[in-house]
């Protein structure tokens, strides 16, 4: 048998930051690792077209610029195991896949659903192949981008590393695959890998066996599993949305509630619109104005309550309510639990744990 785990997601939008993304994260211990060479990373960030300063680890960034960055870090600093490097710094829960990972029953759940929601973080090609027990992960890059070698490396000792974390420093894969070419020396390949790696493939690759994948994670959360799992599902049907009809609708209801005045007429004005037309519009998409704002209040409330520190009578009166106990309502009727339950339940995706 032979079982690929693939993303669900439909081909993200283009966004300004290019057609692929990756989340700005990527980015954290690079600042460091070049210190540690002697080498300032500003010039080189600059060049690639990429800044350290927008303080949003998930804030999308330019794939193409960030391989580029890769790429330049190894050339100035003479050292053509950058990539290798860079991939074992960072933290390695401090993501939202990080985090489903880390409180996966055991590593084949976690690696299944990096795969499935692999769009949370990045929009290059990821799956995971079950065959006769064992997995093997399989990931590249666009053929439009030139000289992922950098990026190859990064993300490959990434995997390594995350996987140590979970199972054990002392953990090599069963083989590795490679598709740049073999380097004139390898043994930084060997000394973090073993002696099983294989160049020139057909696609990057890294295989894990059976009982390993077989392994319980020891300190797996079953609540927080769920919670990120469903943060992550609702991040994928975001994207899948990106270029809704709705979309603009429920910008301008955002907008609304955060003045104060959010009915029919006035969300209609903001779209510059009758609330006939608005009505009209709504039911064209086989829905109705309480419907979106409903929808509208939970997205920000969730929003809330993960990413802010924002008291609760503060996110009721943002999302529209102005009391806390028809709040307290809406809020077990969209997460199954109280607010406070569930912000009390919830990782900070933005720090580590």
């Amino acid at each position: 048998m032979n079982d690929r785990i693939r993303p669900d997601l439909n081909r993200p939008p283009v966004q300004h930051v290019g057609e692929h993304r990756v989340r700005a994260l990527s980015l954290s211990g690079l600042r460091d690792l070049l210190r540690d060479y002697g080498v300032d990373h500003r010039p080189i960030l600059d060049e690639a077209g990429l800044s350290l300063d927008h303080g949003d680890e998930l804030a999308w960034i330019s794939l193409e610029r960030f391989i580029k960055a890769l790429t330049l870090a190894a050339r100035v600093t003479g050292d053509r195991y950058f990539g290798l490097k860079h991939g074992t710094r960072g933290r390695f829960t401090a993501n939202p896949l990080g985090y489903l990972m880390a409180n996966s029953p055991d590593l084949r759940t976690g690696l299944r659903n990096y795969a499935c929601f692999q769009p949370v973080l990045a929009t290059n090609h990821l799956e995971f192949v079950e065959t006769a027990g064992a997995g093997r992960i399989e990931f590249s890059y666009p053929v439009t981008i030139p000289n992922a070698v950098q990026m190859t490396d990064f993300v490959l000792m990434r995997f390594v590393s995350r996987i140590r974390t979970a199972v054990g420093s002392h953990w090599r894969p069963v083989s590795v695959g490679l598709m740049h070419r073999q380097p004139a020396d390898i043994s930084e390949y060997e000394r973090h890998l073993g002696s099983r790696i294989l160049f020139d493939q057909q696609v990057n690759s890294i295989t894990i066996s059976a009982a390993t994948l077989a392994l319980p994670l020891p300190h797996a959360d079953p609540q927080l599993f769920h919670l990120v799992k469903r943060y992550c599902e609702e991040e994928i049907e975001r994207q899948k949305s990106a270029n809704h009809p709705l979309n603009g609708v429920r910008e301008a209801m955002t907008r609304c509630l955060h003045q104060g005045s959010f009915g029919p007429k006035h969300v209609a004005e903001e779209l510059g619109l009758t609330p006939g037309s608005l009505h009209r519009h709504l039911k064209a998409e086989g829905t109705s104005f309480l419907r979106v704002l409903d929808d509208t209040r939970r997205c920000l409330t969730h929003r809330y309550l993960m990413e802010s520190s924002l008291k609760l009578t503060d996110i009721a009166a943002r999302v529209g309510y102005s009391e806390l106990s028809a709040f307290s309502r809406a809020s077990r009727r969209w997460f199954g639990v109280s607010a406070r339950s569930f912000r009390r339940n919830s990782p900070n995706l933005g720090d580590a744990p």
